[in-house]
């Protein structure tokens, strides 16, 4: 069996039979197709079921709610595919040769196959193309050219739905989804990196990434501060402190600086006042913006470096409440 692909499930009766329809319309057909029902309250347990007594490629697990990493977790642990593909139940897949794509391009036996996709807004009813582009990616011949590729063209994303990954990384390194974090992706995609030696791009959109009304609307809370900055400095520590060679080690930390402009971002986002907290361990981690392959580091830090911590802070504000 080729691909393994997992949707963790709960509570999306209204967008769950587009996602299974998207899957089971793939052209290439080697694989088992995994939904787990995390303690549904609605419809969702009985679509999965209906969907598996008429497709034996769909496996359906049933448990109480633990959370979408929860989930994943476990429906990688009864996965047999040699590669392993993540899709949230409330997206889909926009082309049928989405699978027969990512098979073509796994012939070079890559560890991560990276592709595109669109956002579509419910509230506008409008599909926004993401302007990335993985061109130039095959004339690179090692790992870390690759990484820096991804990190200088803005094309790193730690969406564990926007790429496949080889069953083995995963399973061998014991990598799982971290639960009770919020941005587990990120977290997660870190280890899949450190244990990788592989990684291609697939210039095409394949996947619908929907922003429902209600996540478009969610507030950012203390918590997503703290998860973060959990992240940024866990692996700024995990990097720096490894063994590394020094050009890998510095293609690692140009993207846990990209994490650090987000966790500025999302500083300026957050409204409660207690966050001013946090301002010691944001300014600690702001030695990251040194490493500025990506644009938006670039410009976070020639900002920092003409004006200093606060005002940098004050701009983010500014600009975040520009656009809302």
């Amino acid at each position: 069996m080729f691909f393994s692909i997992i949707v963790p499930v709960y509570n999306v009766e209204e967008y769950l039979i587009e996602c299974i329809d998207s899957v089971l319309r793939q052209t290439f057909a080697d694989f088992e197709f995994i939904l787990v029902d995390d303690g549904s309250t609605d419809q969702s347990g009985k679509i999965c079921d209906e969907y598996a007594q008429k497709d034996d490629r769909i496996k359906v697990i049933h448990k109480e709610n633990g959370g979408s990493s929860d989930a994943r977790n476990i429906g990688t642990s009864v996965s047999m595919g040699e590669y392993i593909i993540y899709i949230d139940s409330d997206d889909y897949i926009c082309s049928n040769y989405f699978l027969q794509r990512i098979y073509d391009k796994a012939q070079g036996g890559a560890d991560i196959i990276c592709y595109k996709y669109k956002k579509y807004f419910e509230n506008s009813k409008k599909f926004v193309e993401i302007n990335s582009s993985f061109s130039g990616l095959d004339s690179l011949d090692t790992f870390t050219d690759r990484i820096k590729h991804f990190v200088s063209t803005d094309t790193f994303n730690c969406s564990a739905w926007s790429k496949a990954v080889r069953a083995d990384v995963i399973k061998d390194n014991q990598i799982e989804f971290k639960k009770g974090l919020t941005g587990e992706d990120q977290d997660w995609y870190f280890y899949v990196l450190m244990n990788s030696k592989s990684i291609e791009g697939i210039d095409e959109d394949f996947i619908i990434y929907r922003q429902r009304a209600a996540s478009i609307t969610r507030s950012l809370k203390n918590k997503n501060i703290e998860d973060c900055m959990y992240i940024v400095d866990k692996w700024q520590k995990n990097i720096l402190e490894s063994d590394m060679e020094k050009e890998y080690k510095e293609a690692f930390l140009n993207m846990v600086a990209v994490h650090c402009c987000n966790l500025l971002i999302c500083y300026t986002r957050v409204k409660d006042k207690s966050k001013k907290a946090y301002l010691p361990k944001l300014k600690e981690l702001s030695f990251l913006l040194n490493y500025h392959l990506s644009p938006r580091v670039r410009l976070f830090s020639k900002v920092y470096k003409w004006f200093g911590f606060r005002a940098t802070m004050l701009a983010l504000k500014i600009i975040c409440g520009i656009k809302g």
